[in-house]
């Protein structure tokens, strides 16, 4: 008798209906990073680690971030053979390690965002940074679905790690490249600095207190020692961008148009720049 040599035959792809569960894992990670988030911002459990304040701190992971990113889609396109190189066999683990470190740095990042600053929009930028801050961890808990499920259409994985790359891409752009990119502000001008006839600064200084401006800002005038967001005493702001930041918001710092008067606006803004 003959011995005949069984091939086991090779596991089938997996049909589009498997999509399924990645889609799936994106909506609900998505949703519970919104759901988290949806609360006014904390004025307490920041850190800064050596750098100036929390909002560089999230701009330098987030960099770093986006770099090892760049660095994971030169690595896989190594792996898919598209580079003209032979590929080597560190090339794997270095892509996987990569991508762990890449997940890592946006750690402290969502810390911040999600459990300190919450789910933002009051403006255009802020409000799609909020958004794709979310979409990050649903794309990426949709990529770690695919990688353990396996034989999903060999086109699945490459498009799934696109659109990771770019939701992060998103992110990083509209937090630390636009604050990379903004001019470093000046001390305002003695006109700039004119408070209107309007404002109290003797008033103000109860409304810095009682809004909790101390917790977030250095002011040695109110003997506060924030360090969330601007060091007043350094920036010396003018009376309008004060009042602007104030009612608005923006750059992580909530709006208080919903919480002050008109008045008490005025009079905080002319605390801030009056001498």
């Amino acid at each position: 008798m003959f011995d005949c040599a069984v091939t086991a035959a090779a596991p089938a792809t997996r049909s589009y209906r498997w999509l399924a569960a990645p889609l799936a894992a994106f909506a609900v990670v998505s949703l519970l990073a919104g759901v988290l988030a949806a609360h006014d911002p904390r004025s307490k459990g920041y850190f800064r680690l050596f750098f100036s304040d929390p909002v560089h701190l999230k701009a330098a992971f987030a960099t770093a971030a986006i770099v090892l990113a760049l660095f994971q889609l030169f690595t896989a396109a190594w792996i898919f053979r598209k580079l003209p190189w032979p590929k080597p066999a560190w090339v794997n683990p270095v892509h996987r390690w990569s991508g762990r470190l890449a997940f890592a740095s946006t750690l402290p990042v969502a810390y911040h965002c999600i459990f300190k600053l919450g789910f933002q929009s009051p403006d255009t930028r802020v409000l799609a940074h909020s958004l794709l801050g979310s979409f990050v961890y649903g794309a990426f808990a949709a990529k770690v679905t695919i990688l353990r499920l396996h034989r999903f259409p060999k086109h699945v994985l490459p498009v799934a790690g696109g659109l990771l790359f770019a939701t992060l891409a998103g992110v990083w752009l509209t937090s630390a490249y636009w604050l990379y990119s903004r001019s470093t502000p000046k001390p305002a001008t003695p006109a700039a600095r004119v408070i209107p006839a309007n404002a109290d600064a003797t008033a103000g200084a109860a409304v810095f207190e009682s809004a909790g401006c101390g917790t977030c800002h250095t002011f040695a005038k109110a003997n506060a020692r924030g360090n969330v967001g601007p060091n007043l005493d350094a920036l010396k702001p003018a009376y309008d961008a004060v009042l602007k930041q104030v009612t608005n918001g923006g750059g992580g710092m909530p709006a208080f148009k919903a919480q002050l008067s008109a008045k008490q606006i005025r009079d905080v803004s002319a605390y801030v720049v009056a001498p």
